[in-house]
């Protein structure tokens, strides 16, 4: 299951690596999704998403750090969050409520199918991109009720320093098994805390609304520090949900200067080093006898051993083959055998010209060997070359060439050394990919603290938007895509943010200030 999901995911994300204005190319007619404009842009092949602002000039806290989104570490208390959130998903003890909300969201969705709406169309995903003003408050409050026993222990999920799911991965023998559910149903905990942060806004409860805000931050922030990548995922895209809502309370007249909330905010939000140092080792952990392949020649009689005790690491798992395996042993080990054959003339050609190893001592090992030491050292340096761009700024890393080429040079490297390969372009994630939706997400923050330099500004200067973003007085956070500041220009009464355009997508924001 986590394969398929890093795999989708791989499949629909292409790093971004330069820059182009809004204004300088072709775009398509625009629609509306809610309080967005959406503009396909058909020359860079991305969707322009852009939202007009009107918004409060604000002066700084006072005292600065009054007004937090995540405890700070004195704040936070000893406990794992990750009961809490199990808890609010009702897996412990509302049986009753969780049959009633799906009922409730069965009907809707019967509703819709009879009008011919989308499914994004129907309640309560629809109230979730509808303008504030037009939101059914009533309607969506009865339906919040069903699930009223989260809040509470939403919050407490909040004030916990760790977010644990005691899955014991590294002795699970069969961890490309292993099931995420708790971690997708996550989604809609965050959806449903965006619908009671559009209610509280709409309602004029700010502060209610901050801590919900703050309460989404914390959970993407817990996403991060699981081990799968698909955590992470998710909880990039919690906090997506977040930014959305967090542009709906800064336009509210009463909402405080949130600049250095924003900023206290952990960097990166969703961290990828503990999810990233257990996907380096996936394929070893899946087939562990991997671990055990080196240059010392080994005899044909420990190859037959080694597939034996292979076959049950590897069963119904078609990565390196091109089906399932039979059933029976010999079947499975006829399959296996066969694949090796089918190998053996690429893995020779990447030992000898990839790795540089000596020709004499290839020539002693056997078939398996050659096989599967290619296997293992193909793994070594691809993953390597891919998971090393880690450690450099996104913003340095993505105009470079080498880095660029990483999942088309992994295509190409498989394509010329054939069957050794499978394995690695199988298991291993397009990082790439993933931290691109890492930075995708830290770009959201940057623009909200932008859009809070800009009203602290208008509070010093009686109203007025700044001739640019140099001319601030506090510092403006950089786009983690460029290093540098979001595009900024100044058009009459109204300012437009821009961010640096990513796989699929660009935010655009125009500013004004209330009259």
């Amino acid at each position: 299951m986590k394969r398929i999901f890093l795999f989708l995911f791989r499949c629909s994300v292409v790093v971004a690596s330069s820059f182009v204005c809004f204004h300088s190319v072709q775009a398509d007619e625009p629609n509306r999704e809610g309080d967005w404009i959406v503009q396909r842009d058909e020359q860079l092949g991305i969707m322009v998403y852009t939202l007009e602002m009107v918004i409060s000039p604000k002066a700084e806290a006072r005292p600065a750090l009054k007004h937090s989104l995540i405890p700070d570490d004195f704040d936070l208390r000893d406990g794992n969050a990750a009961i809490f959130y199990l808890k609010a998903m009702g897996f412990l003890e509302q049986n009753n409520a969780r049959d009633l909300l799906s009922d409730a969201l069965k009907k809707m969705r019967k509703l819709g199918e009879e009008k011919g709406d989308d499914a994004n169309d129907v309640p309560p995903y629809s109230w979730l991109e509808m303008p504030l003003k037009q939101l059914p408050l009533e309607e969506v409050k009865q339906y919040l009720q069903l699930t009223s026993f989260q809040p509470r222990d939403l919050a407490e999920a909040a004030r916990r320093r760790s977010f644990s799911l005691d899955r014991n991965v590294r002795q699970d023998p069969n961890p490309v098994g292993v099931l995420l559910p708790e971690i997708q149903i996550m989604r809609e905990l965050a959806r449903n805390q965006s619908l009671r942060c559009r209610v509280a806004i709409a309602e004029g409860r700010v502060e209610d609304a901050l801590a919900i805000l703050g309460q989404q931050y914390a959970m993407a922030k817990h996403l991060g520090t699981d081990e799968f990548l698909v955590s992470n995922l998710v909880g990039a895209a919690v906090a997506t949900i977040a930014y959305r809502d967090a542009l709906q309370l800064l336009q509210h007249p009463t909402t405080p200067n949130l600049y250095w909330a924003f900023a206290s905010l952990p960097y990166p939000i969703v961290d990828l080093r503990k999810s990233l140092a257990y996907e380096r080792q996936f394929l070893f952990e899946q087939v562990k006898v991997l671990r055990e392949v080196d240059d010392d020649p080994r005899n044909a009689g420990y190859w037959q051993d080694f597939i034996d005790r292979m076959l049950p690491q590897i069963d119904g798992l078609d990565f390196m083959l091109e089906g399932r395996l039979p059933k029976d042993a010999e079947g499975s080990r006829a399959v296996v055998v066969a694949t090796i054959a089918a190998g053996y003339p690429g893995a020779k050609r990447y030992l000898l010209e990839e790795m540089g190893m000596n020709r004499d001592k290839v020539d002693s090992y056997t078939t398996a060997q050659t096989f599967f030491l290619a296997v293992k050292r193909f793994y070594e340096q691809t993953r390597d070359n891919q998971v090393k761009w880690n450690n450099v700024p996104f913003a340095q890393a993505s105009v470079n060439s080498q880095y660029k080429s990483l999942d088309e040079g992994m295509r190409a490297d498989s394509q010329r050394i054939g069957w050794c390969s499978v394995p690695t372009t199988t298991f291993l994630a397009s990082f790439s990919a993933v931290r691109t939706a890492q930075s995708r997400t830290q770009q959201t923050i940057t623009m909200l603290q932008t859009v809070e330099a800009i009203r602290m500004h208008g509070a010093q200067s009686g109203g007025k938007l700044p001739d640019s973003l140099q001319s601030l007085s506090i510092p403006v956070p950089a786009d983690p895509f460029t290093g540098k500041p979001l595009l900024y220009e100044l058009s009459g009464d109204k300012a437009i943010i821009t961010g640096h355009r990513m796989p699929g997508i660009q935010y655009r924001i125009v500013l004004r200030f209330a009259s």
